[in-house]
């Protein structure tokens, strides 16, 4: 994967990044905040040769006595020897609190104690440097009596410290941002690589043969907001739409579809509202067009435009009421809508009956444009039956949501009636600066007028 897709991955996928990086963080400042603070005193020690009574070779020879010796001593700072003469002096040391390091090519030795107690640390490193000198003659000391070759001075004592060497904050944040940034970007990737979702039009492409009509920007506020209620028209999301319109038109330039179903494979993947904005954007054009509310299940329609639902298809169809009385202008010019009605106990068989093929066709010849809102394909039968009756059906796809496998199963049920498929639409995309970036409406370009109420948008319940 390139750095453009690594990008894009973290950009599609932020919120699992986002939760490793507060997991990360929350992990650094817990580590922080429990760990109980440690302070460390240090000791200097000079080892050197004795009085070589000024011989220059006596002094070189001495020197580098004294550079090999340091380098063994280190070892007798953390013996058993040096911790009880320490504990001999009423302190008591941890296992890995007294420690010796040599500075390269010199005859330093320094002595580190750590505790917890800062005023312990200064004592601790003090007697530990105090028993080790006494060690050091004692066994420099030569057998024949005399003094001792080698000499172990207190070069600067300890001081008492005052800043705890750990916890360390800032190294801790950013050790456990960078930590939790690669668990992040860790999971986005292998949730991407287990992801099945549709989540590109080339993707779309690659599943089916059938073009893909556009996309749809996301917006939190277009259930309760079809683009006919925006006060631009120059939206991103009415151009977006105004795309869709012109594809769609010229599908079949021979077979113009007349009549066309709206659907998708699951509930929730946007297809009334992509109806109702398809349909504003046709009359836009000055097409005439009939909205068709066919989802007997969870009708949204009129609700979404602000219309009466009680009286509508069900109605026209078991004549109840005429098709004259049944459909309700929309308020725009060219729009006309026919509610879903009261719900019928067989919605599958009333669709099915020939009074539909007759409705449709009825309302072919009134309208240029007829769009039938259905029910999803893959839980009931509805749209499939409809697709069939109908010049031709439009998938919406939601970016994300929809599989590739529900996308290959609504194929193949439209395909078993012989269902036309003129093209796919993925819905709910998300937002980028290129789509922000359209906005584009002249001077004297109009608003549009909103409707007079809106509805939010309800959980799909077969």
């Amino acid at each position: 994967m390139s750095l453009r897709g690594y990008l894009q991955l973290v950009r599609e996928r932020w919120r699992i990044v986002t939760a490793g990086l507060a997991l990360g963080a929350g992990a650094a400042a817990a580590a922080t905040w429990t760990v109980t603070p440690d302070y460390e005193a240090e000791v200097t020690l000079f080892v050197s040769a004795q009085d070589v009574n000024g011989d220059a070779a006596q002094a070189y020879q001495g020197s580098l006595m004294s550079q090999q010796k340091v380098k063994s001593y280190t070892r007798l700072v953390t013996s058993g020897r040096i911790r009880q003469d320490v504990e001999r002096r009423g302190l008591v040391p941890g296992p890995d609190s007294i420690r010796a390091d040599v500075q390269p090519g010199t005859v330093l030795l320094t002595i580190t104690a750590t505790d917890p107690s800062p005023s312990r640390a200064q004592h601790l490193a003090d007697a530990a440097a105090e028993a080790f000198s006494g060690l050091v003659a004692e066994l420099e000391k030569p057998t024949g009596g005399g003094q001792p070759p080698v000499a172990v001075k207190v070069v600067e004592p300890a001081r008492l410290p005052t800043t705890p060497v750990s916890p360390r904050p800032v190294s801790n944040g950013v050790l456990g941002v960078l930590l939790g940034l690669a668990a992040g970007v860790g999971a986005a990737v292998a949730r991407n690589a287990l992801d099945t979702s549709v989540r590109s039009v080339e993707m779309l492409q690659g599943l089916l043969a059938a073009p893909s009509l556009g996309t749809v920007a996301f917006d939190p506020g277009a259930a309760a907001r079809p683009v006919i209620t925006y006060p631009h028209a120059s939206s991103a999301r009415a151009e977006s739409l105004r795309r869709i319109r012109t594809n769609l038109q010229f599908v079949d330039v021979d077979h113009p579809a007349r009549t066309v179903v709206i659907t998708s494979s699951m509930p929730g993947e946007g297809k009334s509202t992509l109806t109702c904005d398809l349909a504003v954007t046709l009359a836009e054009a000055g097409k005439t067009v009939a909205v068709v509310d066919a989802d007997f299940r969870a009708s949204r329609i009129g609700d979404y435009l602000g219309l009466e639902s009680a009286v509508g298809l069900t109605s026209v169809l078991i004549g109840h009421a005429s098709l004259e009385e049944a459909l309700q202008p929309c308020g725009r010019r060219g729009m006309t809508v026919l509610a879903s009605g009261q719900t019928p106990p067989n919605p599958s068989e009333l669709l099915a009956s020939r009074y539909v093929v007759d409705l449709l066709e009825l309302l072919a010849s009134r309208f240029d444009v007829v769009l039938v809102d259905t029910p999803p394909l893959l839980p009931v039968t509805d749209a499939a039956i409809l697709a069939s009756r109908c010049d031709g059906a439009v998938l919406a796809v939601r970016h994300g949501r929809t599989t590739k496998q529900q996308v290959e199963e609504s194929v193949k049920a439209l395909e078993a009636v012989s269902a036309r498929l003129l093209g796919t639409v993925m819905t709910m995309t998300p937002r980028t600066r290129l789509c922000e970036a359209y906005q584009y409406r002249r001077a004297d370009e109009p608003e549009t007028a909103p409707l007079p109420r809106t509805h939010a948008h309800r959980e799909y319940r077969p």
